[in-house]
C-alpha cells in the first residue's frame, strides 16, 4: 500500500531556488501528496502564492509572523490583511502567525504581537480557513487565546508546550505536528506517545528541524517521521500515514 504523506508546515521560500525543483521532485517521488508553504512576511506572502502556481503538491499558507508586528507600521498590516483577504481563493490557511516572546522586546511588543494574532485569528474566521500557528516562550498564552477567540481548526506548529498543555489543545480539537527532528527530541516522542493519532500531524519547518542537528530538511523526509512515529504507536507505517493524511483532509477541505 502506498503511503500519503503531508507536509502542513514548510518553508520553500527559503530553500535556493536552484535546489527547490529536485526538493519537489524528491518529495513526490517519497509519496508527498501535499506540501503547505507558510509565509511570514509581505516577501514570502508573495512567494508562496508564486510556488502554489510553480508545482502542483504545494499549496499557500499567508499570514504575518509575530515579529512583523513591531517591524511593519499599522498601515503596511492594514495592507496586507487585506491582500490576504483577497486572496481567499486561492489560499489553505492563514500561517504562520501566532507569539514569540522570545523575539519581543518588552510587554508593548508582546501587547502589539497579541493584536496582530488576533486580527488574523479573525480574518481566519471571516474567510473559514484553518490556522497555522507559531508560538515560542509563550505557548500558554497561545493556546489560551485561541480558546478565547472559539477557534476550532488549529495546527500548533513545533509546538513545545508542557505535555499537560498539549492535552489540552487535544480537548479543544487542535491539532499538533511532529516536525522531522523527533528522532532527536524527547519532547516530540512524548507527545506522540500521549497523543491520539487523530489529533496529530506532520510537518518539516523546512528547511528547520532537520533529523541531524547541523542539517537540513525537506519534504520527502516526512516518510522517515511517518516511520518513526509508526514504531512509538507499535502501527504500520503505511496505517499511520493514511490516519495522519485523513486528519489533514479533514482539518483543510
Amino acid at each position: 500500500m502506498a503511503m500519503l504523506l503531508v507536509d502542513v508546515h514548510a518553508h520553500l521560500d527559503l530553500i535556493g531556488e536552484n535546489e527547490r525543483k529536485a526538493v519537489v521532485e524528491r518529495a513526490v517521488a517519497a509519496g508527498v501528496r501535499v506540501i503547505i508553504s507558510n509565509s511570514v512576511d509581505p516577501k514570502s506572502v508573495r512567494k508562496a502564492l508564486e510556488l502554489q502556481e510553480r508545482f502542483k503538491i504545494v499549496k499557500a499558507a499567508l499570514g504575518l509572523y509575530p515579529t512583523e508586528a513591531a517591524r511593519l507600521s499599522a498601515a503596511a498590516i492594514e495592507g496586507e490583511l487585506n491582500f490576504i483577504r483577497s486572496c481567499k481563493d486561492k489560499i489553505v490557511a492563514i500561517g504562520e502567525i501566532g507569539l514569540d516572546y522570545q523575539e519581543a522586546k518588552g510587554e508593548r511588543e508582546r501587547l502589539q504581537q497579541q493584536q496582530l494574532f488576533e486580527r488574523q485569528l479573525e480574518l481566519a474566521r471571516q474567510l473559514d480557513k484553518p490556522v497555522i500557528v507559531h508560538s515560542r516562550q509563550a505557548e500558554k498564552g497561545v493556546v489560551e487565546t485561541l480558546i478565547r477567540c472559539g477557534c476550532k481548526r488549529v495546527v500548533l506548529h513545533a509546538f513545545h508546550g508542557s505535555l499537560k498543555l498539549v492535552q489540552k489543545a487535544a480537548e479543544a480539537g487542535f491539532y499538533v505536528t511532529i516536525p522531522t527532528n523527533i528522532g532527536r527530541s524527547s519532547h516530540f516522542q512524548a507527545i506522540v506517545r500521549q497523543s491520539p493519532l487523530s489529533r496529530l500531524l506532520t510537518e518539516t519547518d523546512a528547511p528547520y528541524l532537520a533529523a541531524e542537528k547541523d542539517g537540513k530538511s525537506e519534504p520527502s523526509h516526512i516518510a522517515a517521521t511517518v516511520a518513526r512515529i509508526a514504531a512509538i504507536k507499535g502501527m504500520a507505517a503505511e496505517e499511520v500515514a493514511n490516519i495522519l493524511y485523513s486528519n489533514y483532509q479533514r482539518l483543510f477541505s
